[in-house]
């Protein structure tokens, strides 16, 4: 995997996320005695600390991922309240919604630990439904900031928050604006999440659901496509415990067993899975690997005490170590040219949209190559592509264009850009020469002027008539 592209893709994911928040505590101790007023333990505490909860964990789980997130929630107008403000204030996030309901206490789960072992845990909260003009001014903030979301996560831990009526809203709204709709279920009745584009229910919730009693694939399987029948939602992928992810929907199954690591502490993993199943799903990221990341996220959370979010570099530590990684950000690129530079070599630079890979474009790459002995290949991304070609481009997105191009030889680094030309990568790492196929004899080469200011060349390469990509989507359109 392209762990550079996967995360530039990240980046770029607009998601709109709902869902009850809570305060995290939790308290740090020791036991040493029994209390002489009963045969109770007495918890001596040493420290605490305070994080976002519930779907404000999936929210911290989405900012580390590096999404654009725009956040929903209520709070009560209590300290607890004033708390949460506090924690979106110290994560850096701005781009939140909290609506404050008089009616209704902040809900608390304080967890009570020693040597690293949960010994109680303590609930405040006040689960029943909204008042219907809370329910009416939660509503009106959704049709706000729903449009132009790549995608809608609902994280319901069923404390009254998403009531039927605000559930099948938010699901009616997605599917008009076509934007798929993820579900973290903890309501029993799954009637209000018919309709959604993927749940992911744990074992536990999806033999209530069902009343399959799950213990092999086959089993998770007949359990989901029951639940997809019955309620007609597109997908459902189970979270299995130490059996993994089980991800079932109308042309496959797919099962990831997971990786055996020691367990400190399950409470926020199933959080994870849904931000990373939540960044991949509108990048149309192939499902294996989705479950590969998600089984490996929620690995690297539950070895942490407390709820953790994942972060970029535990999620793809592998991936950011190889040397076959050619994918790079402007920061990372621009360090490497400089020890290019300093070892003498020529620096080429060379630009496309690459959406379907012909011969055409390998020719101008391998020609580019020749030029120089480092080559930089800017990709346009799949918004600016959209920008340049229409609404139904790309074909491929800009995860796999960089794949296939980073296979090549020629290429030696891939860099993705947002902007309709590369002019601003060009006056950022100055290369020595650009390169460019097509018929430029009566127009300039974007960056051309910049690159002969500090004494570099431009080819202008042999154009190959009748091929290009939108020539090759027309003709297998006929």
């Amino acid at each position: 995997m392209l762990a550079s592209s996967t995360i530039n893709l990240f980046k770029n994911t607009k998601v709109f996320l709902v869902g009850d928040i809570m305060l995290d505590r939790y308290v740090f101790g020791k036991i040493n005695r029994i209390s002489p007023e009963a045969p109770v333990p007495v918890f001596l505490a040493e420290s605490s600390k305070e994080v976002l909860g519930g779907s404000g964990n999936v929210l911290s789980n989405l900012v580390s991922l590096g999404t654009n997130t725009t956040y929903l929630s209520i709070i009560g107008k209590d300290e607890n309240g004033k708390k949460i403000k506090n924690l979106f204030k110290k994560l850096n996030f701005k781009n939140y919604n909290l609506i404050v309901d008089q009616s209704r206490k902040t809900t608390v789960k304080t967890r009570y630990l020693s040597n690293s072992q949960q010994i109680i845990r303590v609930d405040e909260e006040s689960s029943n439904g909204l008042l219907k003009k809370v329910e009416n001014q939660f509503i009106k903030k959704i049709d706000k900031l729903l449009k132009g979301k790549d995608v809608i996560v609902i994280s319901d831990y069923n404390k009254g928050l998403l009531t039927r009526k605000i559930c099948e809203y938010i699901i009616k709204k997605g599917n008009l604006f076509k934007i798929p709709t993820v579900i973290d279920p903890k309501n029993e009745n799954f009637s209000i999440y018919k309709n959604s584009t993927l749940v992911t229910p744990n074992q536990l919730e999806a033999s209530k659901i069902s009343n399959i009693n799950i213990i092999s694939n086959y089993d998770t399987e007949k359990c989901g496509k029951m639940i997809m029948k019955k309620y007609n939602i597109k997908n459902v992928l189970v979270t299995r415990g130490d059996k993994g992810l089980s991800l079932i929907s109308k042309k496959s199954s797919l099962h990831s067993p997971t990786i055996s690591k020691e367990v400190y502490d399950v409470s926020g993993a199933g959080d994870t899975v849904l931000a990373v199943i939540a960044s991949c799903l509108p990048n149309k990221i192939e499902d294996t690997k989705v479950l590969t990341l998600a089984n490996k996220a929620a690995g690297k959370v539950i070895a942490k005490i407390g709820t953790s979010p994942i972060s970029l570099q535990d999620l793809f530590d592998s991936d950011l170590k190889t040397n076959n990684n050619k994918v790079f950000d402007i920061k990372t690129l621009c360090k490497k040219l400089d020890q290019d530079r300093k070892k003498g070599l020529k620096i080429g630079f060379t630009n496309g949209c690459f959406d379907v890979l012909h011969y055409g474009h390998i020719s101008c790459i391998e020609k580019s190559r020749q030029y120089c002995d480092k080559l930089i290949v800017a990709l346009n991304s799949d918004s600016s592509v959209k920008k340049l070609k229409g609404k139904n481009r790309p074909i491929n997105n800009e995860f796999y264009r960089s794949k296939l191009i980073s296979s090549l030889a020629s290429c030696d680094y891939v860099i993705i850009f947002n902007e309709k030309t590369p002019l601003s990568i060009i006056k950022k790492i100055k290369p020595d020469l650009i390169t460019k196929g097509g018929d430029y004899k009566n127009k300039k080469i974007v960056g051309e002027d910049e690159v002969k200011k500090w004494g570099g060349i431009v080819i202008s390469l042999d154009f190959i008539k009748g091929l290009s990509s939108t020539k090759v989507i027309d003709k297998l359109n006929k």
